[in-house]
Order: structure tokens, then C-alpha cells, then sequence
């Protein structure tokens, strides 16, 4: 159940995934953060079934106080997100940016495409202004990853004295931009370009 939940196309949690039982109105939903109206209502829709009385999810997974308390939280979601005003006050609560925010400076996962986009070197600046442009918070990239906050601060920030080993940090670096959709190797080879050699 800590798992992100993995998603259809059409921004719906995919059949058998099941949003995680704590979480940001978005992971109780199984959104992302820039998801758009339409997908919060469909989103909502699927789990309000997905947590129905007789479904399979409660009847074999989840004891009947279990999926009460899902529901209640799919509720309490959807009554923020699909409120435009409640919603942008949560955004701004979260570190998230709103849907309609312009995005940044690197075109959205959708329309990315080539990994020719992505700079020959990336500075942890960079890194984090792609993520902002996706909405995300650190914290839900380290929820997600299971890597630390710290840590994601120190490759945001270009503290390479406190980076971990480089075999560890190319992993941590592949894991971060898959999340926030950018060519993983890509982006591993051009941020550890930047590594202070060892002498």
C-alpha cells in the first residue's frame, strides 16, 4: 500500500493498484498533481468503486473499516480538488503548482519525446526547476523513491561533498527523473558530468 499507484492513459488508477492508504489528496486519488479537472472526476468515480461495498477490493483486501475510512478520504480528496479555490489553496499548502500554472522551462513528459531536450550537463538547479514545472514537491518524490529528502536537497542544491557514492547517486539520479518524466540515463550522465574527479 506505500507504493504509488500506477495509472491508466486516462488518469485513472489502473485496474489491481490500489492508492496508498496515507498520502496527498493526489496519491489517495492515484493523480498526479497537475491532473486536470476531468481526471479528478474520473479518478474519484473509479475509486469510489473500487472501495464499493461488495467490490473485490473490499471483499478479499481490505476489512470492512478499512475500506470505510478509503472512502472517506476519496471524499475528502475530491471535495478539495474538484473546488478550484480549495484546490489552489492546498497547492500552495503542499508545494504543488497548480494545474493551470505555466510550465517551466522543459516541455511537459507528453510532449518531451527526444532526450536531445535535456542539456549535455544539468545542474541541480535544473533539476529542480523541471520538477517544480511538474508540480511536484520533494517530499513526494521522496515518498515515492524512498530516498530521502536530505538527500534529493543535496542534488538540488549541487552539494556534491555530501552526495552519496556514485554508484548509489546514479541510481537515486535514474529513479528522480523517471519520476518527473525525463530520459533517466540521460539526465544521470549529465548531472555525475559535473562530479568533482577523485583524487
Amino acid at each position: 500500500m506505500g507504493t504509488v499507484t500506477e495509472l491508466h492513459s486516462e488518469g485513472v488508477p489502473a485496474p489491481g493498484s490500489l492508492p496508498p492508504s496515507r498520502g496527498d489528496h493526489y496519491s489517495v486519488l492515484g493523480l498526479a498533481p497537475r491532473a486536470s479537472r476531468e481526471q479528478v472526476e474520473r479518478a474519484y468515480r473509479f475509486c469510489l468503486e473500487l472501495y464499493g461495498e461488495g467490490s473485490v477490493a473490499t471483499y478479499s483486501l481490505l476489512e470492512p473499516t478499512e475500506a470505510e475510512e478509503q472512502r472517506h478520504r476519496v471524499g475528502e480528496a475530491y471535495e478539495v480538488l474538484v473546488d478550484a479555490e480549495r484546490r489552489r489553496a492546498y497547492d500552495e499548502s503542499q508545494g504543488f503548482l497548480p494545474p493551470d500554472s505555466p510550465v517551466l522551462p522543459f516541455p511537459a513528459p507528453a510532449a518531451a519525446g527526444t532526450a536531445a531536450e535535456l542539456p549535455a550537463v544539468l545542474t541541480g538547479p535544473d533539476l529542480r526547476k523541471i520538477r517544480e514545472a511538474r508540480g511536484m514537491s520533494l517530499r513526494h518524490i521522496a515518498s515515492v523513491t524512498k530516498i530521502g529528502v536530505r538527500f534529493l536537497e543535496y542534488v538540488e542544491e549541487d552539494r556534491f561533498a555530501f552526495l552519496p557514492a556514485p554508484v548509489y547517486l546514479r541510481g537515486f539520479l535514474l529513479e528522480y527523473a523517471r519520476l518527473v518524466g525525463i530520459d533517466p540515463r540521460r539526465a544521470a550522465d549529465a548531472y555525475m558530468s559535473r562530479l568533482p574527479a577523485k583524487g
